[in-house]
């Protein structure tokens, strides 16, 4: 049976992996079984490795760390990198639309370029969503107890998989051939003590000022974010041993974890060198919109006043953060179905089925009158109309916002509002996910040398989100015309009949906002998508050393795999009318529709040949080679392909390396998604605009190079006599997003060559020490950075760039439609270039205790992953440098890519049916990308406040008591010293995020418990 199950079902095992499979299992090493290795499809004898760098995450391991979700263990590995903004995580940026996915990304490639399977089978997109243009498929759908291990291949595999392969492979081994009934239980919670004193400080001088809320103090101590885990499995095999029947059901649910209660995510701190809470100005902000350049005010009691004011309702400045998830609400059902049954040699037909629903809620904070948000103001100016003879205006805000404007009581004032919706609440999120994923096989064997597997899989998901407490743009510009009939304030849509349920909006009087009208404002969006993937396959395996070919230096004849695939995906997604329409303010544009197919069809070669074995210096060599055509949708025929080799001189050395041609097609939402307009971070102020709110603060830059960006001299912010050009508000410029038909293929070139060993002379010794580097051309990116764009357009009126910036006539950057402009077109393109190099390094070793005097006590095991990044490089432009973010992190490098890091863990394994365990999880130092000599990074000043963040050493322990053969007890704790990440200014983190990197633990101590019976 165990032999049979590395056969059927191991695709990638690694020196380290297959050695410890070994030594686990003397008898494995004696069997002439043979395995399915990394990156190939032609079996060989269990003693071969793979010629690419693996890494293999065992069940034991998710036990040890007591992890619930696959993310959570995934993301511990030096391999993969977390990106505040275009990865997802349980602590990835509420800001973001889409939500309640995870996704893995390989070397910081991004989560687009690493292929994902299950049981050796490509596993489609989880998030037909277009607000989501890098979707990747969702690790949610992943149970933890049902994972048997987790094996990662760095490096392109396009020749054997297909595209997608381009930083590697990430392959989910499940459990099969199960026999009895096994029940899971796991209980979780964070245990957090707050003693940052930088934080507290920041927000204690914060509060003291009155003029920026809700804020307080996180509580010094707090229990949050309890997650349960509970599943049952069940197998059998057939009476007559020639099949199984394993089935499992699983439920999650995790609860959500604030910011504000975290004291080092409880504002948004600014380091710029002055250090201060930074508000978001959507709060209590009314600037009327005439030149020259109006100061802002805030409305206290009856009257407008100059902000900021202490004590106002709501603050001049708002704390989004007191509203906001750290780690989102999760409740999970899954299930699955595995079975196979051996009619004959030539005939053994299997099945998988594995179904998931998610429900996750994010939240953030309450919508708002958003200043320059008005999708429907008449001018474009994004600005709200108020007509001077509102009757909810006092006598001294007429004054204030119109007869000193020089209009009269017949005209419409324009201003620029930002009032929080206070009364209303935190906008949220909820998002369903309903996957389901089948498969049915036969495979078999032709004679003694031919075996074949062919295969129909159907991928479906479903995506139903709900997003709700927001305002509607439409019916806040109606509330804001309002005449008096009778003394009574009523909306003149009232009278026209265009709206006659209208409430007249009271944000003119302190404390006026009625549960009447919040009711009238209100308003949620929904969207629904699908995506289906189904794939027909036929593989077929041959060793022509049957048939006496193979060299004379070799025991082992040639082998070859070759076969053929036809994939299709398809897509739809819509919102309803009030998304589609850009009607929710505060939502970050209008949900754009899809509903696009793109299929291939591909043929496959390999290849190895046992070139010489048990020779003199020649115990193994062998040569492997392989080629793969595709034919795309639109005529698109890349081909890919690789070239290996193996040598090990004695049997306790082995050297590898090989060489990759991969490839990553256009994906169905970078293809056909359509253009729309959306804030972002990546552009947080317009250059040309004034610097303050208040409008006296002259741009940043001159006027010559806002003239190349499409500002006029009228609208030139000087800090004076025009400032027509509004500020982006809520640090968020405007891009142009969508989808790009005449996309083509990104290359990738990867390498690798290693050397693993077993030696002899230190048994239990298993090491291996990987190069890798890839380099990835004519790479698909979100459209030319618009921070690029924006800055070369300036610095050198190139047209290139220059062209792709759109102003509303108003001249600012913050437009809400493609027709309208005020906005950097961001849309996909073929420019990019990256290269990724390092060095990867893996030892396990196993000491019996008595063979250093401590007979009776077991023995104690070592394990070490580590990662050296050597480059990280990036060119967006070809006419701009490189830049290498090794070591990094920044406005352009995001988060951090230290140069080492590592997970080390030491198990004893006690004579009295426990194990004791220790982990040592290490994220290396690095530095500001700003303050390099770099030139596509250098800002020219140093900041010295933000330069370095320290490595960080993390420390779990854990415990596993097998009281019976049935019954096993586990319990741990992660981040043992609840280590707080470095504060970073939230100016470099971005909008959104808790002032940290979520690279690092967010979460602070993590406690659980669980048990494992057998019935």
């Amino acid at each position: 049976m165990f032999d049979r199950t590395i056969v059927s079902h191991t695709r990638l095992l690694g020196a380290a992996s297959v050695a410890a499979l070994m030594l686990a299992c003397p008898a494995l090493a004696q069997t002439t079984e043979t395995v399915v290795v990394t990156g190939s499809r032609i079996p060989m004898s269990s003693n071969l490795t793979s010629v690419s760098p693996v890494q293999t995450v065992t069940n034991e391991q998710f036990q040890v760390k007591g992890a619930t979700d696959v993310a959570d263990m995934i993301n511990d590995l030096p391999q993969t990198f977390v990106s505040n903004t275009g990865d997802f995580t349980n602590t990835n940026n509420p800001l973001s639309g889409p939500g309640g996915v995870t996704t893995v990304n390989l070397r910081g490639l991004g989560p687009t370029r690493t292929l994902v399977l299950v049981n050796g089978r490509r596993l489609g997109v989880g998030d037909p969503n277009t607000g989501n243009p890098g979707a990747a498929p969702d690790l949610d759908q992943i149970p933890v107890p049902l994972i048997e291990k987790v094996e990662v291949l760095t490096g392109g595999a396009s020749s054997t998989y297909g595209s997608d392969a381009v930083a590697g492979v990430v392959n989910f081994v499940l459990k099969q051939d199960f026999q009895g009934v096994q029940v899971d239980m796991q209980y979780g919670a964070n245990w957090h003590h707050n003693d940052n004193s930088f934080a507290r400080r920041v927000i204690g001088e914060t509060i003291a000022a009155n003029t920026q809320g809700p804020l307080q103090q996180a509580p010094e101590d707090v229990w949050d974010g309890r997650t349960i885990q509970a599943s049952i499995t069940i197998g059998a095999n057939t009476a007559d041993g020639k099949g199984n029947v394993t089935g499992f059901l699983g439920y999650r649910n995790a609860d959500p974890v604030w910011m504000k209660n975290r004291d080092f995510a409880a504002c948004q701190i600014n380091i710029d060198p002055d250090i201060y809470c930074s508000g978001s100005s959507n709060s209590n902000f009314f600037q009327p919109k005439t030149l020259p350049a109006q100061p802002v005010y805030s409305i206290v009691g009856h009257n407008a006043v100059l902000a900021p004011v202490a004590g106002s309702s709501p603050y001049s400045s708002f704390n989004s953060n007191d509203y906001e998830t750290l780690s989102r609400q999760d409740t999970r059902f899954s299930g699955a179905m595995f079975g196979h049954y051996d009619l004959a040699s030539w005939a053994k037909p299997y099945a998988e089925f594995e179904f998931m629903n998610d429900r996750s809620y994010q939240q953030i904070a309450p919508t708002a009158v958003f200043r320059g948000s008005n999708a429907f103001s008449p001018d474009g100016s994004g600005n709200y109309f108020v007509n001077c003879d509102n009757p909810l205006l006092s006598a001294q805000e007429v004054g204030v916002f119109c007869t000193g404007q020089g209009l009269g009581a017949t005209d419409n004032t324009p201003m620029e509002i930002g009032r929080r919706n206070i009364e209303g609440g935190g906008r949220y999120s909820q998002y369903e996910h309903f996957n389901y994923r089948g498969v049915v096989g036969l495979k078999g064997d032709i004679g003694s040398a031919w075996h074949y597997d062919a295969f129909g899989s159907y991928y479906y998901v479903t995506l139903d989100q709900m997003n709700g407490n927001y305002l509607s743009n439409q019916k806040i510009n109606r509330a804001l015309q309002v005449v008096s009939v009778g003394g009574v304030p009523t909306c003149k849509s009232v009278l026209s009949g265009e709206d006659t349920s209208c409430v007249p909006y009271n944000i003119f009087t302190e404390g006026g906002v009625t549960p009447a009208q919040t009711a009238y404002l209100a308003t949620y969006g929904t969207s629904r998508g699908t995506l289906f993937e189904e794939i027909i396959e036929l593989d077929i395996t041959g060793d022509l050393g049957a048939y006496g070919i193979k060299s004379p230096f070799a025991t082992d004849g040639i082998q070859v795999a070759f076969g053929a695939s036809n994939r299709k995906d398809k897509m739809t997604y819509a919102g309803d009318v009030a998304e589609s329409s850009n009607d929710l303010i505060g939502f970050g544009g209008s949900v754009v529709p899809i509903d696009n197919a793109i299929s291939v069809t591909e043929g496959y070669g390999e290849i190895r040949v046992p070139l010489a074995q048990q020779q003199p210096f020649a115990d193994d060599l062998s040569i492997d080679a392989g080629i793969r055509f595709s034919r795309y949708t639109g005529d698109r025929s890349p081909t890919t392909w690789k070239v290996g080799l193996q040598w090990s001189p004695i049997a306790d050395i082995r050297l590898r390396t090989s060489y990759d041609v991969a490839i990553r097609a256009p994906s169905l939402l970078e293809t056909y998604t359509p253009r729309s307009v959306t804030n972002t971070s990546i552009v947080s102020v317009d250059p040309c605009a004034p610097t303050t709110d208040s409008g006296f603060m002259p741009a940043t830059a001159t006027l010559q190079q806002c003239q190349r960006t499409g500002v006029t001299a009228a609208q030139y912010g000087n800090g004076g006599t025009t400032n027509a050009i509004g500020q982006c508000p809520s640090g968020q410029c405007a891009i142009l997003t969508g989808g790009n038909t005449a996309l083509s293929p990104e290359k990738a070139k990867t390498f690798s060559i290693g050397l693993s060993a077993t030696p002899s002379l230190v048994p239990g010794l298993v090491a291996s020490v990987d190069y890798y580097k890839i380099d990835v051309y004519n790479g698909i990116i979100q459209g030319i950075p618009i921070n690029v764009t924006l800055n070369n357009c300036l610095n050198t009126g190139d047209p290139k760039f220059c062209g792709l910036i759109h102003r509303t006539s108003a001249g600012t950057l913050y437009g809400t439609t493609v027709a309208g402009g005020g906005y950097i077109d961001g849309t996909f393109v073929n420019s990019g270039y990256f290269n990724n190099s390092g060095i990867d390094l893996q030892t396990d070793y196993q000491l019996g205790l008595e063979e250093v005097g401590l007979s009776g006590w077991g023995s104690v095991g070592f394990h070490l992953t580590g990662t050296y990044t050597m480059t990280a490089k990036a060119q967006n432009v070809s006419t701009n440098p490189a830049y290498d973010c090794a070591g990094l992190f920044g406005n352009t490098c995001g988060n951090p890519l230290p140069d080492w890091r590592h997970h080390f863990r030491l198990n004893w394994n006690s004579p009295w049916d426990a194990t004791f365990a220790i982990t040592w999880r290490y994220f290396g130092p690095s530095a500001l990308d700003s303050n390099t000599d770099q030139p596509g990074l250098s800002s020219g000043s140093f900041d010295a406040a933000n330069a370095r963040i320290p490595g960080m050493n993390y420390f779990d322990i854990s415990a596993t008591w097998q009281v019976t053969d049935e019954l096993q007890l586990r319990a741990g704790m992660n981040n043992l010293f609840d280590s707080d990440p470095h504060i970073i200014s939230n100016l470099i983190t971005g909008t959104g995020t808790p002032n940290v990197y979520n690279s690092y633990d967010l979460l602070g101590r993590q406690v659980f418990v669980a048990l494992t019976a057998k019935l």
